[in-house]
């Protein structure tokens, strides 16, 4: 993941630097209002990773002519029964568990001899996120954001949780998609909330419902360089550096982070724009520790590639109204060469029970379809994030959100 996401990306942009494009009546179309994309957080709600100050990556083209701030609320359902794993020690064993399917490793060891170092996990419930973001212009070239982001867990009862809640999702699954409790939700039982995770040094995260935590800070610098291609090729960049606080008791410590994103933009007739944007970002945990904490990850770097496509258009009362695609991809938390010697152990009781530590593994997915719609000074923006290889941490994810531009 952490080749192929910088290879990719830097091979795109260096594509599009050198791209020809060839000159014609209709490039004339293209005016210089290039209105930004104003992107929501969709990261997700992830039940470890809310306490990591990932990186949420930009899509504009040049600062905010005015202070504006940004709020928003993601609820996103987490469900990932109790598994434990046992991550071998000895030499020996591991090469035995190397030969060996995941899924039969557990039958082939001694589990209350075998050296090992153990880690648990399980989380259920809505998990809801909310990022406040004030963002101050230095010029047009450069900008600075300060924000804070926090989360709750609950149930998922009605009516806070329409969309996202159990019966929702259960009942999309039985009559829609899915087939019959697909998850196994029924067996546990809808609308608990708590998350408990042991790291292998034997230290606990633990959350239960109706927990309200901040989970941290974050300072984010932005640089717009003008070049020739804006203008020529209505191409942009722009570059972030990313500094995280985290302020829990279960992960204190720093995180810092680069960025950056190269945007595309086709003018349309009828005051019509679309927009691709690709970004790349790469973030250093734990530059500094202020204390104990629990081993959430093990990697030194998380790294994380998201595209983005947008659809936007003029309305007759001189606002705007949007569509946009967003896909995204992180790094594993946990580095993914020690599946090779890791045995799991839970409940059987759905075809993909293992999922609640080995999606730790993989690298993590997401896909959201967003709306915004631009007034003067305030933009609102809903969005739906789900991804598509189930491992339910979250599995349906809601967003919405409010820009308010500020006065000097």
């Amino acid at each position: 993941m952490k080749y192929y996401v910088f290879l990719f990306y830097f091979s795109f942009v260096s594509s599009l630097l050198s791209a020809q494009t060839v000159r014609s009546d209709s490039i004339k179309s293209i005016t210089k209002d290039v209105s930004e994309i104003i992107k929501p957080n969709t990261l997700s709600t992830h039940p470890l990773g809310v306490f990591i100050s990932r990186i949420n990556h930009n899509f504009a083209v040049r600062s905010s002519a005015k202070p504006s701030f940004i709020f928003e609320i993601s609820s996103g359902n987490i469900f990932l029964p109790y598994v434990k794993s046992y991550e071998l020690t000895n030499p020996a064993d591991q090469l035995i568990a190397q030969a060996l399917p995941w899924h039969v490793r557990e039958f082939n060891f001694d589990l209350n001899t075998v050296p090992s170092k153990t880690r648990e996990f399980s989380a259920d419930g809505v998990m809801r996120v909310y990022n406040f973001t004030y963002s101050l212009p230095i010029n047009d070239q450069q900008e600075l954001s300060i924000g804070i982001r926090s989360f709750s867990l609950d149930g998922g009862k009605y009516p806070f949780s329409i969309l996202t809640s159990d019966n929702s999702i259960e009942w999309f699954h039985s009559h829609i998609a899915g087939g019959e409790d697909p998850f196994s939700r029924r067996h546990y039982g809808f609308d608990k909330a708590g998350i408990t995770y042991k790291d292998e040094n034997n230290n606990y995260l633990k959350v239960k419902a109706g927990n309200f935590m901040i989970a941290g800070i974050e300072l984010n610098y932005f640089y717009y360089p003008k070049l020739g291609i804006n203008q020529k090729y209505n191409l942009y960049l722009n570059y972030g550096v990313h500094l995280g606080i985290n302020t829990s008791r279960y992960n204190p410590g720093a995180d810092l982070g680069v960025s950056s994103s190269v945007i595309k933009k086709v003018v349309l007739k009828n005051n019509k724009t679309i927009s691709f944007g690709l970004a790349a970002g790469a973030l250093r945990q734990s530059i500094v520790r202020f204390g104990d904490y629990v081993r959430i990850s093990n990697q030194n770097f998380l790294y994380s590639l998201e595209g983005l496509l947008n659809y936007k258009k003029k309305l007759r009362n001189n606002n705007y109204l949007s569509y946009g695609i967003n896909y995204t991809i992180q790094s594993s938390f946990v580095k993914s060469e020690g599946f090779d010697t890791v045995i799991l152990t839970g409940e059987r009781i759905k075809t993909h029970w293992q999922q609640t530590l080995y999606h730790l593994y993989e690298s993590l997915h997401g896909t959201s379809a967003i709306m915004t719609y631009s007034a003067k000074k305030t933009t609102y923006f809903v969005y739906l994030r789900e991804d598509f290889k189930l491992d339910n941490a979250p599995d349906l994810q809601a967003g919405i959100g409010f820009k308010r531009i500020l006065s000097r």
